[in-house]
């Protein structure tokens, strides 16, 4: 009856401390993969903003086909110095070229 309660109270004290401990490690794990994921989508948001097919006529905002012209450079770091944009009328011009720091 004695080993049966301290064993019971070894595994209750272990649990007391272990349990916290393994709920902070799964919300540390779980924030670090938030704020990876909210990089990778500023990173995708500054490059989308730093070419110019969003402003351009031949860019159409569809999942299949987002260029008729170049859709294999549409949306990307070769899309800066695109050959064959050409601004939407009314559009707002910016200097589309991305700047090394």
């Amino acid at each position: 009856m004695i080993g049966s309660l301290s064993m019971a109270n070894i595994m209750l004290t272990l649990g007391v401390i272990l349990c916290p401990l393994l709920l902070i490690i799964i919300f540390v794990w779980f924030l670090g993969l938030a704020i990876l994921e909210i990089r990778s989508k500023i990173i995708k948001y500054r490059l989308w903003k730093a070419t110019p097919c969003p402003s351009c006529i031949y860019f159409v905002d569809c999942q299949e086909l987002k260029c008729a012209v170049n859709p294999d450079r549409v949306l990307t770091k070769n899309a800066v110095d695109c050959q064959d944009f050409q601004p939407i009328v009314g559009a707002r011009v910016h200097d589309y070229r991305i700047k090394n720091h």
